[in-house]
């Protein structure tokens, strides 16, 4: 049996390596691949057009303008107040008795002309007493007589006596005492007559002045004394305004004095009324007290025929005892003012005007009176400025601007959005 032993030959082709160094060379050149492949792309991106930022283009913002001539403007000034009666009484009877009579016109509402009989106190015991007081003055007129006649006997007895007498002795003889007592006892009894007489004229209660009856407070057969409160009456021919206003306003209206003057004119008016009604008074005295608590000054305006009672009137709303109105007061005119409208007056009293080169202006100016919708303005306005009437969000001085008119295509930049940035390629 033959027997064969094959040797195995060695291979030929590289085996690669074992080991820990044969792992990381596996992981350590792909990662030199990639970063050789990222450096020659960062050389290329290099070698190319460099493209920067340019600062943006200025645009202008489109706005809209009006001009103002200064002239001459009257400022008003504008309050609220309260109508109080220009006059009111409370009537209180001068006699004492129960009432008999009363007037139709007595309630609240009720007119009464002056001298108009109101109210009627019984005046029987008034009656009587002028009688009795009658009676005495006709007997103290019949002691008179009585006493003349008893001074010529005394003349006649002391010229028989043919004596000089001291002046006290003689007045005795002559009897002058009793005639100067019989004279005073007359005069005494007329004056009480004349006052029974004046106490029975005053059991009618008349109205001092044309008035209305605000309140009443007796009625038919109500017993009354002198400190019986019996109605209040207001005088309708005018009512007063209490308004106050600051005092530095006071030197801008005029206000009459004791010479006479006529006082501002004034327009009122009232919520409740239509926009076309009104009234018109006159500003009528300044009240020397300040208000405690504003610290404001009052003025008293007074309103003729405040109920429209009269025929001239007819027609226009009436106005009420404590009736709250509206008050616009004409101040002194000033002259070579700029009326502008108020929403123009920027914070800190400040314009926008548009530059003679178009850019934007802020300025200062010089405002004498705020009222309503409208200012008034000394100095900062010219007649030719062009006075900027949009809005602009965050203005700055300089800022380059645009009339819409002038380019009626271009749409109006939005507030707050600004210029975009553009770039620029440098090849």
């Amino acid at each position: 049996m033959n027997q064969t032993t094959l040797n195995p030959e060695p291979n030929s082709a590289p085996q690669p390596p074992r080991g820990v160094a044969g792992r990381l060379s596996r992981w350590m050149l792909p990662l030199v691949v990639i970063g050789a492949g990222a450096i020659a792309g960062l050389a290329l991106l290099g070698s190319g057009p460099q493209a920067r930022m340019a600062p943006p283009a200025a645009q202008p913002r489109l706005v809209e303008t009006a001009s103002f001539t200064p002239s001459t403007h009257t400022p008003v000034f504008e309050a609220m107040g309260t109508v109080i009666a220009a006059h009111e009484s409370t009537l209180y009877p001068m006699v004492s008795g129960p009432i008999v009579a009363v007037s139709d016109q007595l309630m609240p509402g009720g007119r009464f002309r002056a001298g108009e009989e109101i109210l009627r106190i019984d005046e029987a015991d008034y009656r009587f007493n002028l009688r009795k007081q009658q009676a005495s003055v006709a007997q103290a007129e019949s002691a008179l007589q009585e006493e003349l006649g008893q001074q010529e006997v005394a003349k006649r007895e002391y010229e028989l006596l043919d004596r000089n007498l001291a002046a006290a002795d003689k007045a005795l003889v002559l009897r002058q005492p009793q005639l100067a007592s019989a004279r005073a006892t007359l005069e005494s009894a007329r004056a009480d007559r004349d006052q029974a007489n004046l106490d029975l004229a005053r059991t009618r209660v008349t109205a001092p002045f044309d008035g209305m009856v605000l309140s009443r407070n007796v009625d038919l057969g109500t017993r009354v004394t002198t400190s019986t409160a019996l109605l209040t009456l207001i005088s309708v021919d005018s009512f007063w305004v209490e308004v106050s206003l600051p005092v530095t306003d006071l030197a801008r209206i005029a206000i009459p004095g004791e010479d006479g003057d006529t006082g501002a004119q004034v327009e009122l008016h009232q919520t409740g009324w239509d926009a076309a009604q009104s009234r018109h008074g006159r500003v009528l005295r300044l009240v020397p007290e300040l208000d405690s608590i504003s610290r404001t000054a009052r003025l008293l305006i007074e309103i003729d025929d405040p109920l429209a009672l009269r025929d001239e009137n007819a027609g226009l709303p009436p106005i009420m005892v404590n009736e709250y109105l509206r008050v616009r007061i004409a101040g002194e005119p000033l002259a070579e003012v700029v009326k502008l409208p108020r929403k123009l007056l920027r914070d800190g009293d400040m314009v926008w005007v548009m530059s003679a080169d178009n850019r934007l202006e802020i300025r200062q100016v010089q405002v004498v009176h705020k009222a309503g919708e409208h200012v008034l303005i000394k100095t900062g306005i010219d007649r030719d400025d062009r006075i900027i009437t949009v809005d602009l969000s965050t203005p700055v001085a300089g800022t380059p601007l645009q009339l819409r008119s002038a380019n009626p295509g271009a749409r109006p930049q939005r507030a707050g959005n600004a210029p975009v940035a553009r770039l620029e390629t440098d090849s």
